[in-house]
């Protein structure tokens, strides 16, 4: 008995199992049978800014690097690293005993070549008039008018070398050329340094203004170019360019800039042209080397096709909508689009106006399906 029991329990469970059928996946379920009722919609025409969207990269206005001049051992550095200074501010000096010592050589130098050009002088005036009285030689005239002008030049000689020595004895404070930002110290206190190409002791960033880089292809130029001659993009009657900055927390930044250069070549390695834009930094928000998203304002596009964004969808080949054809049934039309805007994306290609299309139930359709439109 118990083994009838439970066979018959077994072959109970096989007829349960076949005959419950198991629950399809959500987007696996087959397309409803009948038409689908749908609204539809036309793209419309109207005029809308053109914003340029580009990842753009912040740099200094001006990058200074500060060069010891003299060589000497680094006796100070009277800034705070990271520190913000204005031009003339004394950043480090250079012991400065060793040109000390120059600058009074250089003096007596100078002194002793003016001593020499002082008897120089008295000498030749005093043998002029004997000379025009043939009380001496023509060649005792020629000596003592060269050794005037020989004593001269040593003069003027003395004089340079003795400037150039004021001048090194100078270059031991070391000035900020300009106001900004200074770096960290390339070289401790204590160190001898080099003057020239091995004697880098800080650098300095001018921050206010402030530029941002930015590139875009030469594909999107050449597509703004022809929108352009073709009337369908208007460019700023002033030909300037306002850009607009969104940083990395999504807060977009209260001030505007203006495009100051375009690069007059394509990268070969990248195929992009560079863009350069200038903003105010009176605030030292933007700091060198922050990655923002660009905006570029300043541009229109006159009767632009736009459709509702809801309408538009992306398939494995691009952006289309559903077009309901004459018999009632839909048909996906592949569309180039160019900027969203609002709730609402342009349209370049794929449309001409005229079609109606599906703008709701849009899950419910597959191509060729049935519909109703405008239906209830």
């Amino acid at each position: 008995m118990k083994r009838i029991t439970l066979l018959t329990l077994s072959a109970a469970a096989i007829i349960a199992i076949g005959g419950c059928e198991r629950p399809k996946a959500a987007g696996m379920q087959q397309p409803p049978q009948g038409p689908v009722p749908v609204t539809t919609t036309q793209a419309k025409q109207g005029n809308f800014p053109a914003i340029l969207e580009a990842t753009g990269q912040t740099e200094a206005y001006n990058t200074v690097q500060v060069y010891a001049r003299v060589n000497g051992y680094l006796a100070k550095r009277a800034y705070t690293e990271g520190s913000y200074v204005t031009k003339g501010t004394t950043l480090f000096t250079i012991d400065p005993s060793d040109l000390k010592n120059s600058l009074e050589s250089a003096k007596a130098a100078y002194d002793l070549a003016v001593a020499n050009h002082t008897n120089a002088k008295a000498v030749l005036n005093r043998i002029k008039p004997l000379a025009s009285a043939n009380a001496v030689s023509k060649q005792e005239l020629d000596t003592a008018t060269a050794n005037e002008l020989n004593t001269a030049a040593a003069v003027s000689g003395a004089k340079a070398s003795l400037e150039q020595a004021r001048l090194n004895l100078s270059y031991t404070t070391i000035k900020a050329p300009i106001s900004g930002f200074v770096d960290q110290s390339k070289v401790d206190v204590g160190t001898y340094v080099a003057a020239g190409a091995n004697g880098l002791l800080t650098t300095m960033y001018q921050n206010d203004p402030i530029y941002v880089n930015f590139t875009f292809s030469e594909n999107q130029k050449l597509s703004r170019q022809n929108a352009i001659a073709s009337g369908r993009l208007v460019t700023p009657k002033d030909g300037k360019y306002d850009v607009e900055l969104v940083l990395s927390d999504g807060s977009t930044l209260a001030r505007q800039g203006r495009i100051d250069f375009i690069a007059p070549f394509v990268d070969p390695t990248t195929g992009n042209i560079m863009y350069r834009a200038v903003l105010d930094n009176s605030d030292h928000k933007l700091l060198p080397g922050q990655f923002v998203k660009v905006k570029v304002k300043g541009m229109e596009w006159k009767n632009a096709l736009y459709l509702p964004q809801k309408t538009v969808l992306t398939g494995e080949k691009g952006k289309f909508v559903y077009v309901v054809e004459a018999n009632n049934t839909v048909s996906p039309r592949p569309i180039t689009v160019s900027s969203w805007i609002g709730g609402n994306i342009l349209i370049e290609g794929g449309l001409s106006g005229n079609e109606k299309i599906v703008a709701d139930s849009l899950p419910k359709l597959r191509p060729g399906s049935e519909v109703i439109p405008n239906g209830k």
